[in-house]
């Protein structure tokens, strides 16, 4: 197998292996048509309370928009209950989506204290049940994206696994760290293994995805070297690097020209006005963006502060334009500085974990609660 095979999933054919991961506040619109012209053989919209769908949530409705260069998109859900998510997924197909993926893995404290998420690890009955009621709710693939364990305490992805394959699932995307876990912690590879040899005993056709520190063609190769996966999701490593995607295909590091850098991020710019046109509060949606496309250039302190605090995207784009134009032709990022290789840098940390996230030292607190 190679990152540049078709991967089949269940009718649809997906140009390759190398998938961008459903990312809260990051996979919209622009993002995602930037991504899939660097190689991204498929994409998600960002997961979707099911509670919001049911109820016409007029924001869950504006982050369900697909542009019409997007001929294969999937969408994720998580619920509180068996029945209201198997009602959201009825919605969702309705909705033309391509693939309908079931999220029991996200961390953060308000999303596992409703009941979503990483909740689901604790209790395998609902696994069976949800996954079970979402593949009759559909004609849809339904997929299902975990972690290996709720703590590290109680890993228990054989089970979860084995419940997924059985209901029906037809692509399987394990997350190597267990709820509790930090990205200080290592991609416990062995554990994510072990849940494709129980998905595949039931079920040998089920898609099984690694995901996990997949931060270049380095890390993705050993993800399917030590797991056997049949492709790979990448989550932050694509955040201000969607070249991570040509990297994987090529088999080779990718460190774009000034040139090309800008171009890509000029372009982001164009799409995101057109998505979500051109107002104070559409530039400061964009400043996340741009803060991690600066990373990895000589002297961008300056840059970034001005990012921060940018309500206008001719403003940004501008300021792109004249940083670029600062530095010879043929400069690359991280020319002068190798490329960050601290796994545990998390770019999207100050946006959603650092005052929701809450799990340190709470992990065995919470999972007690949640069993209670």
């Amino acid at each position: 197998m190679t990152f540049h095979d078709p991967l089949p999933l269940d009718g649809l054919t997906l140009p390759n292996r190398a998938l961008l991961a459903p990312l809260a506040g990051v996979t919209d619109v622009p993002f995602r048509r930037i991504c899939t012209e660097m190689g991204a053989g498929l994409t998600w919209v960002e997961m979707l309370s099911a509670t919001a769908i049911l109820h016409g949530n007029d924001q869950t409705r504006e982050m369900m928009a697909r542009h019409a260069s997007e001929t294969v998109l999937g969408v994720q859900v998580t619920g509180k209950t068996v029945v209201e998510t198997a009602r959201a997924v009825e919605l969702l197909d309705r909705e033309g989506f391509d693939t309908i993926d079931i999220n029991m893995g996200c961390p953060v404290r308000k999303v596992v204290g409703s009941g979503m998420g990483s909740a689901f690890l604790l209790d395998g009955d609902r696994i069976s049940d949800t996954v079970r009621a979402c593949v009759e709710a559909t004609s849809r693939p339904v997929t299902v994206k975990c972690r290996i364990g709720y703590t590290r305490d109680n890993i228990n992805i054989r089970d979860t696994a084995q419940r997924v394959a059985s209901a029906g699932a037809r692509m399987f995307t394990v997350h190597g760290r267990t709820r509790g876990c930090t990205y200080a912690d290592p991609v416990d590879h062995a554990s994510i293994l072990a849940g494709f040899d129980t998905a595949r005993s039931v079920n040998p056709r089920i898609v099984c995805v690694g995901n996990g520190n997949v931060l270049g063609h380095e890390t993705a190769s050993r993800m399917q070297a030590d797991t056997g996966c049949d492709a790979v999701m990448i989550s932050r490593g694509a955040l201000g690097n969607p070249w991570i995607f040509r990297e994987i295909l090529e088999g080779r590091p990718v460190h774009p020209e000034i040139g090309e850098w800008s171009d890509v991020v000029l372009r982001h710019i164009e799409y995101h006005r057109d998505h979500y046109g051109n107002d104070p509060f559409s530039a400061r949606r964009l400043r996340k963006h741009l803060l991690w496309y600066v990373k990895g250039f000589a002297d961008s302190a300056k840059l970034r502060g001005r990012i921060n605090t940018m309500d206008c995207l001719e403003e940004a784009a501008d300021a792109i334009r004249r940083f670029a134009g600062r530095f010879p032709r043929d400069a690359r990022r991280y020319e002068d500085a190798a490329r960050p290789s601290d796994t545990s840098y998390d770019p999207k940390y100050e946006m959603d974990r650092k005052l929701d996230r809450g799990v340190a030292g709470r992990e065995d607190a919470d999972a007690s609660s949640r069993a209670a």
